[in-house]
């Protein structure tokens, strides 16, 4: 009897042991579509939500292309060994890669719950950009927040390279795609990179949400994003 005994305890607490966080679906709120990409382009969507409290944690995205549409899966841990869960929310902005895509219109559907339409266009050239972009390492809202429409794009460049022009392209809802484009003005440079600060403006009213995501181009193909409170 002791033997049966003991031996149900230990599976009561092996069990307790392995009990871990549970996978769920991320409670999502936004879908965030950048404008400006082609189809040599690495494309990428911005899933933002919150957490309702502290017990939630993130764990992993996977995409799904099939034809025209675009099925992501966003998923969260949820520690339900956990003795008190903190009531408040956590906000997260999830960047979700999907990759190189063939020109055309594509639905992006995430959780199952949310849907916005993707337009990848066709390329001008053959290489990863059409030009050089600055190598911006963040987005510099400053004391106002951005509210202003007063951004600034803070990163390192040789000192051969120097700003053309800044390109600002806009889905007119949610997103502005913000695009540093830069030139060769000698072809001598200094190995030392020298820091640059680029103050870029743009029209706030003409954003619906509350929320604006700033996606900026960077080199090869990369990007950095911020978002916006209104």
């Amino acid at each position: 009897m002791k033997t049966i005994v003991f031996t149900f305890v230990s599976v009561i607490a092996w069990n307790a042991a392995v009990a871990g966080p549970i996978v769920v679906n991320s409670p999502v709120g936004h879908l965030f579509i950048p404008t400006g990409f082609d189809n040599n382009d690495n494309v990428e969507v911005f899933v933002s939500g919150e957490f309702p409290n502290s017990c939630y944690s993130r764990n992993k995205v996977e995409v799904n292309v099939q034809e025209e549409t675009i099925k992501i899966n966003v998923t969260a841990l949820v520690n339900s060994e956990s003795e008190k869960c903190e009531d408040y929310k956590v906000s997260y902005l999830e960047d979700v890669t999907i990759g190189n895509l063939q020109a055309g219109d594509y639905k992006v559907i995430v959780n199952d719950k949310i849907s916005e339409k993707l337009v990848v266009a066709e390329t001008r050239s053959t290489s990863v950009d059409d030009y050089i972009y600055g190598e911006v390492d963040y987005v510099e809202l400053g004391f106002t927040g951005g509210l202003n429409g007063e951004i600034a794009l803070v990163g390192r460049t040789a000192d051969c390279i120097v700003l053309d022009r800044v390109v600002t392209i806009d889905n007119g809802k949610d997103t502005l795609s913000v695009l540093p484009i830069m030139k060769i003005a000698s072809n001598s440079c200094a190995k030392q990179k020298v820091q640059f600060t680029i103050p870029v403006n743009f029209d706030q009213t003409k954003f619906k949400g509350e929320k604006i995501l700033l996606y900026v181009k960077t080199m090869d193909g990369k990007s950095v994003t911020s978002l916006l409170q209104k």
